[in-house]
């Protein structure tokens, strides 16, 4: 179907004026988000809900169709089709459709010849002919150019996901560029092409690889497989086997498709600064032509009920934990209600059972529970982590134990009323401050087949479920006998799927070619928004306390919640017991209060309270609802004032410390992003290897950790609140609650560590159990310079971040070399530090050298492209137009200038900045501060499998333990606690 812009704009000029008052809708009363529910003449489902916060619009384009829809023959096809959606049409993203169509017909014809042969041979040459075809194809493909056409209205959050019964297209996009971007979608799901297949193939097996890297994926693939037997949900996984992967289909796509993508079995959902009547005019306009088709009635095989107890065992990598799940009817059934309560009851962070019989008590690590719920089922779940000693068989069994108080009755009365209450207020935050969570809850209900009265009423149908009912209900299904027990082990896993890297002829990126059809979308006028830069000395009041002690306060005009913060400018590095005495504070109770009393305490008010230590800063936070501020905070006050020392729950806190460190080490992203990276950036002495010595733990006594939380209030520090009080009742408060000395006492803070030149080149490596190999090239640039800002952010959306970057379209769309790949020029978060390039790729360890080189390649000459520069720009300015700093924000983006130094005008130099960028200021800046860079490249993989020459040809090799980077071993943790 071929419609050009102009006719779909010609079409619309006059139906907005006539019928914008034709749509009827549904809504419900005292519904805190408004959603207007619309069904036009073709069954699309439209979900509408206004926020004028700031003036953008959270899109999310919702399909009632996922993996449980996949052919069995063709699993992974609804994730796989979800990554073609960003490939274009025959209008999007093609230079010459004609002659491109015939090759991508031709290409099909011989994947569907692979398919039907188990000649290896055959396979080879047919595949050599895929390859040789694809590339004839790609000639007249313009890559990215969705991407491309979506970010130059100032989209952000582009992308897409897919589960079991839903696949969901995100965009963030401003508000004066609605209409726009209908334009792009309606055409966009009106048609599949399958354009760059094979590439965007290879891109999703090391997706795959990385599932296979992820011992909770894993996890969840074995679960599933337990409690679903006969089922989609268990026989089939949405990423797919890699078999699957290897030998697709584009007939099963195409038909897929065909299927799914119908009016009728869809959903336009929008959140944000909107118009009700002028939005469904608009989607009616655009979407309103869609052809209805009837959708099959999805079938499947009842599993019958789990009357034992079903053990699995998954092995991998990470350290060793526990689940549980029991299995229930699915989203249309009461017991996704039911079971959603007695998680929270269990588990909610403050006052469920686990949390308090178990958490507190020192029993466990850490034990949480969890509900989910599908259209065909839904599951209670329980995850937990041993302590030292303590087997994964022996967790079990007291987490059973436990779960017997339920049926029981061995709970507070108080419980449900106070989880329903916690819940509604998680719910009021969530939705008033973002559109994305908004959105998503709308998505659930179209998915899950959701009345939305009955989404409005959640909260109050279950407040309305008694004690006697909890008992009953698990009485009668949280038994010992009906359950799935999944074994997370530390092991070798034997069922990983290797395959050698397939030969892919590279794909010329064309960058300057555009579309007939995105020229003319291009073409047309969008309103325009001016930014709106904060004005501090209006919107953030300022006054100090006493002396040593500022207050700042922003009004909540929007609900009866509150944050009350505490900040004081020190942390882990001038004192690393710091950190040690607030995971002490949260055992530990009063002269008046045990520690689970408090915490019962705080979850009846409806009150969080929390202690936060970062390496230069103490964050002490209470918040929840208005009314109990008073009591809240007098309570958390008391705590700080009067914990009493408890030396069996230290010693014990240390032994699991302990436990904690040795779980670091088998933890794949902590080696990385905690050990690695702070390596490369200070070396061998930095804040990963400047902690407490388990020794010196043991040896400390734990009355100077208290006398330290005691100290707090009589040092230097700041408050914020953010509620709906007025601000002379909150310092009132304040001054009546908060005692502190009448002199406060400095706290400097100490940079103990210096950033590391980066003078060469040099490699460091990790041997860990794994299919990828991850590498991170680290390069420090110059100190802190607050007018790169504009250049960093414009190089940032070019050349290294985003689905139309220069580093995404070279090393995925065009190499088919990894899944994730990017490059970036940071910003320090503190003036005293430097800027640095950081660039990663992930990939299969055959792949190792050639994607390293490439990236490298992209470091030291970069690709010109003025329109693609010129549409960075464009972006990042729209962006900034359609931005609103609001509510807490205000405070927290003037705490960030104070804290770089700079003044309340530097948002808006960075936008002029931006606005007189140019190609060949970019060009500059790539030259003098990215090109020809020196890198610290930090290495992680199977060291079996890595490829060491391509490693030495990058500099000096050494392989780094994990001592190295812990500052401890496995080795040293069992010498101190056995």
């Amino acid at each position: 179907m071929r419609n050009s812009v102009l006719s779909l704009v010609l079409f619309g000029s006059s139906v907005i004026g006539l019928h914008a008052q034709k749509y009827t809708y549904t809504s419900v009363p005292d519904d805190p988000m408004e959603v207007r529910i619309y069904t036009l003449d073709n069954g699309l489902k439209v979900y509408l809900s206004r926020n004028t916060d700031e003036p953008r619009i959270q899109t999310n384009i919702a399909v009632r169709a996922g993996s449980k829809h996949d052919p069995a023959t063709s699993t992974g096809l609804a994730h796989y089709l979800e990554h073609m959606l960003f490939k274009g049409t025959s209008q999007i993203g093609t230079a010459n459709w004609r002659q491109e169509e015939a090759l991508l017909k031709a290409i099909s014809d011989r994947y569907e010849a692979r398919r039907a042969t188990q000649d290896e041979q055959e396979r080879t040459r047919l595949y050599r002919e895929i390859d040789s075809l694809s590339t004839l194809a790609a000639e007249f493909a313009i890559p990215n150019e969705y991407d491309k056409m979506i970010s130059s209205i100032g989209a952000k959050g582009t992308n897409a996901y897919t589960s079991n019964e839903r696949t969901v297209y995100i965009n963030d996009i401003p508000t004066n560029e609605l209409e726009k971007w209908m334009m792009v979608e309606s055409v966009r799901f009106q048609e599949l092409v399958l354009r760059l297949f094979h590439t965007e193939l290879e891109t999703v097996f090391e997706e795959f690889n990385r599932g296979q890297d992820n011992d909770y994926s894993k996890a969840y693939k074995a679960m599933n497989k337990a409690l679903y037997p006969k089922h989609p949900y268990g026989l089939q996984t949405t990423i797919g086997t890699g078999e699957h992967l290897k030998s697709p289909s584009m007939v099963h796509i195409h038909n897929y498709f065909d299927t799914y993508y119908v009016p009728n079995n869809m959903a336009v959902i929008l959140a944000g600064d909107l118009d009700y009547d002028r939005t469904i005019a608009l989607v009616d306009k655009y979407f309103g032509s869609w052809k209805v088709k009837d959708v099959p009635p999805f079938t499947y095989e009842q599993d019958g009920p789990i009357t034992e107890v079903r053990t699995v065992e998954v092995l991998g990598p990470m350290a060793e934990w526990l689940q549980l799940a029991w299995r229930f009817q699915g989203a249309s059934s009461d017991d996704p209600i039911m079971i959603d309560l007695i998680s929270s009851m269990l588990s909610n962070g403050q006052a469920g059972i686990f949390d308090l019989e178990i958490v507190q008590a020192q029993k466990a690590l850490s034990v949480r529970s969890y509900a989910g719920d599908m259209a065909d089922y839904s599951m209670l779940g329980i995850r937990a982590q041993p302590k030292q000693g303590q087997s994964l068989e022996q967790l079990k069994d007291l987490i059973l134990e436990k779960l017997e108080l339920l049926a029981e009755g061995q709970f507070e009365d108080w419980l449900i009323e106070a989880v329903v209450n916690d819940a509604r207020q998680t719910q009021l935050r969530y939705w008033n401050e973002y559109n994305n969570l908004r959105a998503a809850a709308m998505t659930d209900a179209f998915v899950l087949q959701k009345d939305w009265k009955d989404v409005v009423s959640y909260h109050d149908r279950m407040a309305k479920i008694t004690k006697e009912q909890v008992m009953a209900f698990a009485r009668k299904h949280l038994r010992r006998d009906n359950h799935v027990v999944l074994y997370k082990r530390t092991g070798e896993d034997p069922e990983v799927f290797r395959i050698e890297k397939p030969e892919i002829t590279a794909i010329d990126i064309e960058r300057g070619s555009k579309s007939e059809w995105y020229q003319e979308w291009e073409a047309v006028p969008s309103a325009s928004l001016e930014p709106r830069f904060v004005d501090y000395e209006k919107e953030l009041f300022q006054r100090e306390l006493e002396p040593g002690i500022p207050f700042y306060q922003v009004n909540n005009p929007t609900n009866e919640l509150f944050t009350l913060i505490q900040i004081l400018e020190t942390g882990e590095r001038a004192d690393p017991m710091m950190k040690l005495a607030v995971k002490y504070l949260d055992l530990l109770g009063t002269d008046k209060h045990s520690a689970s009393d408090l915490k019962k305490e705080f979850f009846k008010l409806g009150v969080g309270t929390g202690v936060f230590v970062s390496e230069d800063r103490i964050y002490l936070s209470v918040q929840g609802l208005d009314k109990n501020l008073d009591e809240g905070y007098a309570l958390f006050e008391h705590l700080l004032a009067n914990a009493v020392v408890d030396t069996a729950k230290y010693r014990e806190l240390v032994r699991d410390i302990g436990k904690e460190r040795r779980d670091l080490l088998k933890n794949k992203s902590q080696i990385m992003y905690g050990g690695m990276m702070n390596y490369g950036m200070y070396g061998p002495q930095n804040p990963n290897t400047d902690i407490l010595s388990m020794q010196g733990m043991m040896q400390l006594d734990p009355q100077r950790l208290v006398d330290m939380i005691r100290a707090i209030n009589s040092h230097e520090h700041r408050i914020f609140y953010y509620g709906p009080r007025d601000k002379e009742q909150v310092m009132a408060l304040i001054k009546a609650t908060h005692r502190t000395p009448d002199a406060l006492k400095p706290y400097p803070e100490k940079e103990r560590f210096e950033e590391l030149p980066t003078t060469g080149n040099k490699v460091y490596y990790v041997d860990y159990d794994m299919v990828q190999t991850e590498v991170m090239c680290l390069s420090r640039n110059t100190a802190y310079d607050p007018s790169l800002e504009a250049y960093g952010n414009l190089f940032n959306a070019y050349f290294g971040a985003g689905l139309s970057s220069i580093v995404f379209q070279e090393i995925r769309e065009s190499k088919a070399l990894a899944y994730a790949a990017y490059a970036f020029f940071t910003s320090p978060q503190r003036p005293t530090r430097s800027h640095y390039l950081r660039a990663y790729v992930g990939t299969q360890s055959d792949k190792l050298g050639t994607a390293v080189q490439e990236m490298l390649k992209l470091l030291n000459d970069m690709p010109v492209d003025a329109d693609m520069i010129d549409n960075a720009k464009q972006s990042a300015m729209k962006v900034i137009e359609s931005d609103r700093t609001t509510k807490e924000s205000i405070y927290w983006s003037y705490d960030r200038l104070q804290r770089m130094g700079l003044d309340a005008g530097h948002p808006e130099r960075v936008y002029a900045a931006l606005g007189k960028a140019d190609p060949d200021g970019l060009v500059r800046f790539f030259k003098e501060h990215i090109q020809g860079g020196k890198y610290t490249f930090l290495v992680i993989g199977k060291k079996a499998d890595m490829d060491m020459d391509a490693l030495n040809k990058l500099g000096p090799v050494q392989e780094l333990s994990l001592k190295d980077l812990f500052g401890y071993a496995a080795a040293d943790l069992d010498r101190t606690l056995n």
